[in-house]
């Protein structure tokens, strides 16, 4: 690896001779304005590295065949299952639910928790070897043996449903940290066959109800967080093979985009869905089932978001998603005053 560095040292040195000096300050952001190569100039150091063999980046880790494994916001602790709930954390969050779940319930409200498992967690003979697991029980693992064991119904593990999906085909990106549309899709199903037990007019549409439409490749989240322009991949779309009865309308909020969708069947429930960047696909998807939706990021510009919503829409159903990197996350947004 030794070796390598003068050569990275000679291609930052010509780099650098390229910057307008007299247009430069002391000022950190002025000059990474006036040095108009840089992202040129980190691609290809970045591609450098990558061709001479490099795995190891900030944030990243490459697995075989240039699968990216993401390190960063707590991801590789969760996959070692380093970060773990205490009991009397679970024992609150596990309290703090039903306490939530009993009064939406008086109010004729169905309350469903989804957390969105790490592609690691998915994954996990696609993180290198070296990397071990060192502890037992991730907190992934923890909620859900915990708060399923009262045999709730407001908590939903979609881990069972995507490892069986992974066996037919990819459902998460390789350069990304997000699933791909298949993987949307069968959140989407799992969810409304959850609530088709309270809900006998919601179930899922079969996959056959869309046809798949491949992007042409680009650089997707982490091929682009290490720099890198050799590493495209094309984004999969679930895209309606029927009739759409839902229209949208989106706004921005306190840092956050807002969605509102409408269907005229008034027999169908209402719903809102706090949600993080997973749900961007599974939104529209949802949206054809309910008569009135508003899906709102759980994360604003300035933190999180309340319920407060819930109790400005009165809506039939309330989801609140997390994605596994973010369940620090969920006691503090069930329990603001914690």
């Amino acid at each position: 690896m030794k070796d390598r560095y003068p050569i990275l040292l000679i291609i930052v040195f010509l780099g650098l001779l390229l910057v307008p000096w007299r247009n430069l300050t002391l000022d950190p952001s002025a000059i990474e304005e006036s040095f108009y190569p840089r992202t040129r100039l980190i691609n290809l150091i970045s591609n450098l590295r990558i061709s001479l063999g490099d795995r190891v980046f900030p944030k990243v880790i490459f697995g075989d065949n240039n699968w990216l494994v993401f390190t960063g916001e707590g991801d590789l602790q969760d996959y070692q299952k380093l970060d773990i709930f205490t009991v009397d954390e679970l024992e609150q969050l596990r309290e703090e639910l039903e306490a939530l779940s009993a009064r939406y319930a008086e109010r004729g409200i169905t309350l469903l928790i989804v957390i969105v498992p790490s592609k690691n967690t998915i994954y996990p003979e696609r993180v290198p070897g070296r990397i071990p697991v060192l502890g037992e029980e991730s907190r992934l693992e923890q909620m859900m043996s915990t708060l399923r064991a009262g045999d709730r119904t407001w908590i939903l593990d979609l881990r069972p449903a995507l490892i069986k999906a992974k066996a037919e085909r990819e459902i998460y990106y390789a350069t990304d940290t997000h699933w791909n549309d298949y993987g949307a899709y069968i959140a989407y199903s799992a969810i409304l066959s959850e609530l088709h037990k309270h809900y006998p007019n919601l179930a899922p549409r079969s996959m056959s109800d869309f046809y798949v439409a491949e992007e042409e490749p680009q650089l997707l989240d982490l091929a682009q967080n290490i720099g890198t322009t050799l590493l495209t991949e094309s984004k999969i779309n679930f895209v309606p093979n029927f009739d759409q009865h839902t229209s949208y309308k989106s706004i921005t909020l306190g840092g956050r985009k807002m969605i509102f969708s409408y269907n005229m069947d008034a027999t169908l429930p209402d719903l809102v869905t706090y949600y993080d960047s997973f749900f961007f696909p599974v939104n529209s998807m949802l949206g054809e089932h309910f008569h009135r939706g508003l899906f709102i990021q759980n994360h604003t510009g300035g933190g999180l978001w309340d319920l407060s919503w819930v109790d400005e829409q009165e809506p039939e159903v309330v989801i609140i998603e997390f994605s596994e990197r973010y369940l620090d996350d969920l006691p503090k947004f069930i329990a603001p005053d914690r």
